[in-house]
């Protein structure tokens, strides 16, 4: 398995060869680019995601993803296509409910809510069908369309996954796509990516755009190549925004619904 060192060293003087490298493709410079290849190709692919649980009390409702009181690593970058889940536990321990998926637990813009869930702004109680992001300055919440219900006899709380944004390697031995000392060894095949992109980046210094952009390619090609053996097999299926049966299953109130807000 490739560490940082062999990274950053035997395989970008293959890619850019060893001439320059003490006064263009310098040592930090080299350890800078690959560290960066990293966390680009994990922006793009979404090949390292991190989960936090998030207590939500009673009429809680939105809580703000850059806050490390919220996720302690301070690391978040976005939500990770797996999408978050909503639970309750009695006094045992035991889960009492779950809410999640693009049905049960889909989320919706803003604008979405205020058109076809009149009334969602309330400060009325009840269960979350529904998520959303709202930026506020220099803060990004995550919201529920309604503030959580949560009795004296029960806790609740969010399970929410996200794309982290990784940190640097700094040792030698070090191993790309490491979260919290545990090696993701599937992602060995793409360790290459990262030294294309270092590549990519170095040869600038050179002012030479045509190789830069041919070790650019080849980046892309390593992404492409993760996506396409990680896309979903089987059929998929398209559903309707809104579920009226899911409502309908829920008891949701009749001025909740798209026709009572028309009718109003």
């Amino acid at each position: 398995m490739a560490t940082f060192g062999d990274l950053y060293q035997n395989a970008l003087d293959v890619e850019l060869g060893s001439n320059d490298s003490a006064v263009l493709f310098t040592t930090a410079r080299r350890k800078h680019a690959i560290n960066e290849g990293l966390r680009q190709f994990a922006d793009l692919t979404e090949c390292l995601t991190k989960q936090s649980t998030v207590t939500v009390a009673s009429s809680g409702q939105e809580y703000n993803l850059l806050s490390t009181t919220v996720l302690p690593g301070g690391d978040f970058l976005r939500i990770a296509d797996q999408a978050p889940v909503f639970r309750k536990f009695d006094t045992s321990g035991q889960v009492t409910m779950v809410i999640a998926g693009d049905e049960d637990f889909p989320q919706r813009e803003i604008q979405w809510l205020d058109a076809a869930q009149s009334g969602w702004r309330s400060t009325s109680l009840g269960t979350p069908t529904a998520w959303y992001t709202r930026k506020d300055g220099g803060a990004l919440y995550f919201g529920l369309d309604c503030p959580v219900d949560v009795s004296s006899n029960e806790t609740a709380e969010l399970v929410i996954p996200y794309v982290p944004n990784p940190s640097s390697m700094t040792a030698s031995t070090d191993v790309p796509f490491t979260l919290s000392s545990l090696s993701r060894n599937d992602l060995q095949p793409y360790h290459q990516a990262l030294v294309h992109y270092a590549a990519h980046d170095l040869e600038k210094l050179r002012k030479d755009p045509e190789a830069s952009d041919r070790q650019l390619q080849k980046f892309l090609g390593y992404v492409q190549r993760f996506v396409m053996a990680n896309r979903p097999k089987g059929p998929r299926s398209i559903r309707a925004s809104r579920s009226y049966f899911r409502d309908a299953r829920r008891g949701r109130s009749y001025e909740r619904s798209i026709l009572g807000s028309y009718y109003r």
